[in-house]
């Protein structure tokens, strides 16, 4: 069983690092709006994956896979919420041209509030993109379905359900951390990247890739 798990935690890390919506929402939100809120999204990334956890262990991520009607009602969901992202990002507004590249008033000479841009988000609003994002991933349960039943060891004194549940609370904790380690580090390439014309250029970028997202999630749906 210990064997296994260290084979789950590796593989899983692995699979974590590889980009996707999760990866892409840390990134955008890392650079353009801070660590504090990232760090929030990541945990809200790894709250989505209890979801599925708890889905798994009771048998309904094998129900929703085998239904056409939910697998689609999730895909689209989760196609519309990525497109949302996406469009929102395309259509950020610019910052206020009265605030200096320092912070200050260039009428006044007093210090701003710099960090207060339009589209800044709350810890609270990162923590809930970070969860749709991750909750509403139709291939996260395909994920649960496929890939955690291949490390259930067949003659282990624990019981399925058991099982499933280490193995998807080890799938939480290392996703967890690997995105809230990206977030710190990301942010702090954050100082060095202020300028306005960045934060357009990302929006417009992380926009596309959203929208791109969500298009290969409804054509792969179809």
């Amino acid at each position: 069983m210990l064997t296994s798990l260290l084979v789950f935690a590796g593989t899983a890390l692995l699979f974590a690092m590889i980009p996707g919506p999760d990866f892409a929402l840390i990134l955008r939100v890392s650079l353009l709006h801070g660590r504090r809120p990232s760090i929030f999204a990541a945990v809200g990334i790894g709250c989505g994956l209890i979801v599925h956890t708890a889905l798994s262990v009771a048998g309904l991520t094998a129900v929703i896979a085998h239904s056409p009607f939910l697998f689609k009602c999730i895909t689209y969901a989760g196609a519309a919420y990525l497109a949302y992202i996406g469009l929102r990002s395309l259509l950020a507004r610019p910052a206020r041209p009265e605030a200096g590249e320092d912070g200050t008033d260039s009428g006044t000479g007093a210090r701003t509030a710099q960090t207060a841009h339009p589209d800044d988000v709350s810890s609270r609003a990162a923590f809930v993109q970070g969860f749709l994002t991750n909750v509403l991933n139709p291939k996260a349960v395909i994920f649960f379905l496929t890939f955690l039943p291949q490390f259930i060891v067949a003659d282990a004194p624990l019981s399925v359900p058991v099982q499933l549940l280490i193995l998807g609370i080890c799938m939480v904790l290392i996703v967890a951390v690997w995105f809230i380690t990206l977030s710190l580090l990301l942010s702090r390439l954050r100082k060095y990247l202020e300028s306005e014309t960045f934060r357009r250029r990302l929006e417009v970028v992380t926009g596309t890739v959203f929208l791109g997202f969500s298009v290969k999630l409804l054509a792969t749906s179809n």
